[in-house]
């Protein structure tokens, strides 16, 4: 809690404390019930604040309960006594008699007026003890909010080199096949790079500007393959500006470009974009050869994995993730309720 919402409590606390202990709005007419009003209602402040900024910290909070109880009460009686001594101080000034000034105070009313300062007390420890723990609680999801925050900045720097591992390779095989291709290859790849330098790091992006990384990417890869027809990619031209977390689609586009076979009839990659109002619907589907055994290495890697967290940490419930793998066909479906983020 902020130090200007904890002052604005007390100012409350104490301006209806006041209020309840006014009994009766004609003393206010009179200067000594007035004068009266006034120092005992300063004075509950006293063991109020002793307790609050003192005993408890001292005593309570640090477990110290024998210590706590024989101090609270030495305090309170203490306290109790010295009150009393100011309202007859306060009574005898305004009758100008001074003799005989503790005639009057005897042990029922120290009981009486004990009862009274110790509420004070009391209230002035549940009332630190309930910032305290507001304070704590405060902290606790503070540091798991950066707790969170660590551990998604780790998985995308996992997500990052994952990617400019799989295509500088891409790069490393065209150079000698085809140089004209290369060097377009690597023009994408300094735009796909900027792009992850500069605009990755922040936990929201454009859509518009994720959509076009993608295809930038599927265009990087294409340049190996033979037959452009293998690859269909629909992304609607018009759309909603959202914002959605960035590289999250990546992992499963390089699986699908990694083991599909782009041989026969069958078409090698589908990927799919709809958008509709806050709604992200993604899909990505191929065929691949059961017979290879990395195949299953592939699809259950880093990059899936890291995925699936960023996806829980950073939309929760607010996803659905669907994987079909099955006779040499994967397919992958992802919805995504942005909520305008």
């Amino acid at each position: 809690m902020s130090k200007k919402n904890v002052i604005l409590l007390h100012v409350f606390i104490w301006l209806f404390g006041a209020f309840l202990n006014l009994r009766d709005y004609n003393e206010l007419a009179n200067p000594e019930k007035l004068s009266i009003y006034i120092a005992s209602t300063l004075f509950l402040a006293i063991p109020f604040y002793t307790f609050y900024f003192f005993v408890v910290p001292r005593f309570l909070e640090k477990r110290k309960y024998y210590k706590f109880i024989l101090v609270a009460l030495v305090v309170l009686a203490l306290l109790t006594f010295i009150g009393y001594s100011l309202l007859l101080l306060i009574v005898a000034t305004f009758k100008h008699d001074f003799s005989n000034f503790y005639e009057i105070y005897g042990f029922k009313m120290h009981l009486s007026g004990m009862s009274v300062v110790t509420a004070a007390a009391m209230f002035g420890s549940f009332f630190k003890i309930f910032l305290n723990w507001i304070n704590t609680t405060n902290q606790k999801e503070q540091l798991e909010k950066e707790k969170a925050i660590s551990e998604l900045a780790l998985l995308k720097s996992k997500v990052n080199p994952h990617f400019l591992f799989n295509t500088l390779n891409n790069i490393d095989a065209l150079i000698y096949h085809d140089q004209d291709k290369a060097s377009q290859a690597l023009l994408k790849l300094s735009e796909i790079m900027r792009y992850m330098s500069y605009e990755t790091v922040s936990e929201y992006v454009s859509l518009s500007k994720e959509i076009n990384y993608i295809s930038n990417i599927v265009s990087l890869y294409s340049l190996r393959v033979s037959n452009p027809n293998s690859i269909k990619i629909d992304i609607p031209d018009n759309y909603p500006d959202l914002n959605i977390a960035p590289l999250l689609f990546i992992p499963f586009i390089e699986n699908a470009f990694k083991y599909a076979i782009f041989k026969g009839d069958k078409l090698g990659i589908e990927i799919n974009f709809t958008i509709e109002e806050k709604r992200v619907f993604f899909s990505t589907s191929n065929y691949y050869d059961p017979s290879e055994k990395k195949q299953i290495l592939g699809y259950c890697g880093i990059g899936l994995a890291n995925v699936k967290q960023r996806l829980e940490h950073i939309y929760k419930d607010k996803y659905w993730l669907n994987i079909t793998d099955k006779n040499g066909f994967y397919k992958v479906e992802l919805r995504i309720v942005t909520n305008g983020n």
